[in-house]
């Protein structure tokens, strides 16, 4: 990994992954159809999971906490509690369906303005693809795959140096 991928690699990952899971929020009210309003509530309760996030010294085990909750139709809260070795962290995210644009938008946000930043994506296929604009200007890619009720993976990617890299993949399944 580059120097600028280690320095950041958990915590990068972590934050994608707290977008998707942390707070999901939106601003006007919309309307959204069947299929992404299926998916927001596919979303909604208590996850946990343990997958992997890139580092410096390559991958390492993450073990993540998340509890999301709709807002409304349209808009989701997610709060994530990710932990790793010797590191640990809450990242938020806030997500909701925009009628106008026909995209789902939200913010992603944590500690450390560098990994927080703007969402917007799509629904395809029944997966969700968000594209995460960093504060510190620096882009990343969200896959959110809900497999069933019960299971949802979520897969970070971001590029470096031209090549698509993935720094988090964290399949999560409903907690009791």
């Amino acid at each position: 990994m580059t120097g600028a991928l280690a320095t950041s690699g958990f915590v990068r990952c972590a934050a994608f992954l707290a977008a998707l899971c942390v707070g999901l929020w939106a601003g006007g009210p919309g309307y959204a159809g069947p299929a992404e309003v299926n998916f927001l509530q596919t979303l909604e309760g208590r996850w946990t999971g343990q997958g992997r996030a890139a580092t410096t010294q390559g991958e390492t085990p993450v073990l993540c906490e998340v509890e999301s909750q709709m807002q409304a139709a349209a808009r989701i809260s997610l709060r994530a509690n990710c932990r790793t070795q010797g590191q640990s962290g809450n990242i938020g995210m806030s997500l909701y369906f925009s009628d106008m644009t026909q995209q789902f938008h939200g913010e992603l946000t944590s500690p450390l303005n560098y990994i927080s930043g703007g969402l917007n994506g799509r629904l395809s296929r029944g997966d969700l693809f968000l594209r995460l604009s960093a504060d510190d200007g620096s882009e990343g890619r969200l896959l959110v795959v809900a497999q069933g009720s019960n299971q949802v993976r979520l897969l970070v990617t971001t590029i470096v140096d031209g090549a698509n890299i993935t720094v988090f993949d964290l399949p999560l399944a409903r907690a009791g």
